[in-house]
């Protein structure tokens, strides 16, 4: 396929800003960068090399480096700087993320070929690398693993010397975010009993035509969970399991599932799902345990305030081995308490089917509260970078690092420390359709370049 170069539109002239760096070394645009971060494959856990180039990226334009333990990043000059921006650098991996992307644009938007594009977070990513170019009056934060427990964030050992953070993982252009929800991830195992009736036929039903997505940003979209709707295809036909098993990723609705049953009805194919007949003799369990959870759950929105998700739920991964059934899920909420409620009522809901099933959290975190006010300075300065676009203050069904990176942060000494979210649009992040809005990402460079520009301590 015929593409234009990733960056061919975004290779214009910029204006300076302060201080300069020096103007004899060619500078990269911030998608030629992406295009380069695309080519090395940085899925969570798998980010060393990335993590090499960040480094060796910040020195050679002059910044110092610091890491951490956890792999976090710090980058600045001898200059006192004026603002830190700060991303995350893992990728969630949807389809053949392990190798080297191949991009490509498509009706306005950058697209990655059978994967998951990683413009969450590498644009931001690429962004920083970029401003590093333009400014040594600047902090940088890189995070690792935000995709798998916010665990960068939560390792963070790197004290900073600004008092103002930009995070660029927000996925709207125009929404400045100065809150987010809190979460957990949650493992439960059921033991499913064996089903010893004899069945006259074996199908295997595959989930096919789902498209996935974030389980935060997305969830309220009318996306279809295959995993659900899977369950909900087989609750009501008469038999036992030999195999269920769906998802990908912990925060990604599935698009995946599979199940193989036995039965003496007549099962067909439907739009979301292909019947198949087949042969086997492995073991039946009894699947209502399975099915009475899944359905239980109340996967999804689980409630709004106004127009908003301010609680929910994703059933996330499936696997069932033997007699034992693997359950992975996410919650999420906007306040503590209706956190603390969607996780009580999972584990009520377990005990419920059965008393000796496993409960294991594996992630808890807080919800990010706002503490910035409308005529708050700092946020002037952001929204008057906008220009004349639109903006909208708001606070997001998704998890970002700012709550974490603001406790631990403050634990270090900075207790004034102020944090707000800003991003240009990607759509469908954690899929297969993720794609990066081109005409929107060339605004909010924009507005980044006019912030730069601009802004004064």
């Amino acid at each position: 396929m015929s593409q234009k170069s990733p960056s061919s539109e975004f290779s214009k002239p910029t204006k300076p800003t302060h201080p300069k760096k020096s103007a004899n070394k060619t500078i990269k645009t911030p998608l030629e960068i992406f295009a380069e971060i695309a080519h090395i494959p940085h899925m969570s856990f798998h980010t060393q090399d990335l993590f090499a180039y960040i480094c060796e990226f910040a020195q050679s334009c002059g910044y110092e480096v610091r890491t951490d333990t956890a792999q976090n990043i710090h980058a600045k000059t001898s200059v006192p700087p004026r603002l830190c921006f700060q991303s995350h650098y893992d990728m969630v991996g949807v389809g053949q993320a392990d190798k080297p992307l191949e991009l490509f644009r498509e009706n306005g938007f950058l697209r990655a070929k059978n994967s998951s594009l990683g413009a969450d977070n590498g644009i931001g990513v690429a962004l920083q690398l970029y401003l590093m170019q333009k400014a040594s009056d600047l902090e940088f934060l890189f995070t690792n693993n935000e995709e798998v427990g916010l665990l960068g964030a939560k390792g963070l050992e790197l004290p900073i010397d600004s008092e103002r953070i930009i995070n660029l993982d927000s996925e709207t252009f125009g929404e400045i975010v100065l809150g987010c929800a809190g979460g957990y991830d949650m493992r439960i195992v059921l033991e499913l009993p064996r089903d010893e009736r004899s069945y006259d036929f074996t199908y295997r039903i595959t989930s096919r035509g789902f498209r996935g997505g974030h389980s935060g940003i997305d969830i309220h979209k009318g996306i279809k969970n295959a995993i659900v709707r899977l369950a909900e295809f087989i609750s009501g036909i008469t038999g036992g399991i030999c195999a269920f098993e769906g998802g990908e990723k912990i925060n990604s609705i599935p698009v995946h599932s599979c199940a193989i049953i036995k039965t003496n009805a007549i099962i067909e194919s439907c739009e979301d799902f292909l019947v198949e007949k087949i042969q086997t003799k492995a073991p039946v369990y009894a699947k209502e345990p399975l099915m009475a959870f899944i359905l239980g759950a109340k996967n999804g929105v689980r409630a709004l305030n106004g127009q908003d998700v301010i609680d929910s739920l994703n059933i996330s991964l499936v696997k069932l081995t033997s007699s034992k059934v693997c359950i992975d899920l996410m919650g999420r909420a906007n306040t503590k308490d209706l956190l603390e409620k969607n996780l009580a009522d999972l584990e009520a809901l377990t005990k419920q089917i059965n008393p000796n099933a496993r409960i294991q959290i594996d992630d808890f975190y807080p919800p990010w509260e706002r503490n910035i006010s409308g005529d708050d300075d700092f946020l002037a300065s952001v929204k008057k970078a906008f220009g004349d676009y639109p903006i909208t203050l708001c606070e997001i069904h998704a998890g970002l690092e700012c709550g974490i990176l603001q406790a631990r942060l403050e634990n270090m000494g900075k207790k004034n420390l102020k944090i707000l979210s800003i991003g240009p649009t990607i759509l469908s992040p954690h899929s297969l359709d993720e794609r990066l809005d081109l005409p929107a990402f060339e605004k909010f460079f924009g507005v980044l370049e006019s912030l730069i520009e601009n802004y004064r301590i």
